[in-house]
């Protein structure tokens, strides 16, 4: 009777455990291109009935954190984890759902082009630790079409150590251009990032500085350029827009002194344009028949 017993116990206990947290994981996206940040929405539901703390622990040299993942390829291969992620204490109250955000590209570092499942666990400590598990989440990883790249030095060093490139990638929804910095010596992304939407009926122009920041000028929509600017750690400040004028398309000029700017075009701000319109429509609206 005991060697029955004990199982039908441990699967009562497992069925009451899973039953105290409800944990479900989300992909923002189904497409990302390799190096892109892949962001996952951990959903983390209290069903115990009174408020629990999650929290990480360190056992000697080793941190156990509440939150954990793990990934596969399509082929079922398991993916490493380029470190040890350790999340910091969450408060659920009863009855309440908590969310974290999580990249997941920050822990397993995923550039090659793949399909993926990935899972989170939620690790509750105490006494008897307990261990809830989510649904899996799919995706996939493609590759663009480089449209640019260009090997430059940094500050104080002789060699060539990094490279800009620039490329468009469709994720079944929308073309888009995207910038990245690579680590030419390691084959790291630096950082890699979507700018924005994009038409390529006419080739993006890319053109470094004299502080060797890339200058990127692309068509956005079919009356709108967009200037991007970034720097050599994969930085962008808010990118400029310009309005196709009477002289043509706008255009990227170098100058001796390294600057580089744009010819042509009239500078275009969305914002003051959406303002205007909206002014226009309350100017043109009529009160109700009385």
């Amino acid at each position: 009777m005991k060697t029955i017993l004990t199982p039908l116990i441990l699967l009562l206990g497992s069925l009451v455990g899973s039953a105290q947290l409800n944990v479900h994981l989300a992909i923002e996206r189904n497409q990302y291109l390799a190096h892109e940040p892949v962001h996952a929405v951990v959903t983390i539901t209290n069903r115990s009935g009174k408020a629990l703390e999650l929290f990480s622990e360190k056992k000697g040299l080793i941190a156990h954190s509440w939150l954990n993942f793990s990934m596969r390829t399509g082929g079922g291969r398991p993916l490493p984890k380029l470190t040890n992620s350790v999340f910091q204490k969450a408060v659920l109250p009863a009855g309440q759902a908590i969310k974290r955000r999580v990249n997941l590209n920050q822990i397993f570092g995923i550039s090659r082009v793949n399909a993926y499942s990935v899972s989170a666990s939620i690790r509750q400590p105490g006494i008897d630790t307990m261990t809830y598990s989510s649904n899996s989440a799919h995706f996939n990883v493609a590759g663009g079409i480089e449209v640019y790249r260009q090997p430059f030095g940094m500050p104080n060093s002789p060699a060539s150590k990094r490279e800009y490139r620039v490329l468009t990638f469709n994720d079944g929804r929308k073309t888009s251009i995207y910038a990245s910095v690579m680590d030419t010596l390691s084959g790291r992304s630096i950082s890699t990032f979507r700018i924005s939407d994009a038409l390529l009926f006419k080739r993006p122009q890319c053109v470094l500085d004299g502080e060797n920041q890339l200058h990127i000028l692309y068509l956005g929509n079919p009356t709108i350029f967009v200037h991007a600017i970034v720097n050599q750690d994969g930085r962008m400040d808010k990118p400029k827009y310009i309005k196709v004028g009477s002289s043509g398309d706008p255009r990227l000029v170098s100058f001796a002194n390294g600057q580089v700017a744009v010819s042509g075009g009239i500078p275009y701000d969305p914002v003051k344009a959406a303002a205007a319109r909206n002014k226009i429509r309350k100017a043109t609206d009529r009160p109700e028949a009385q």
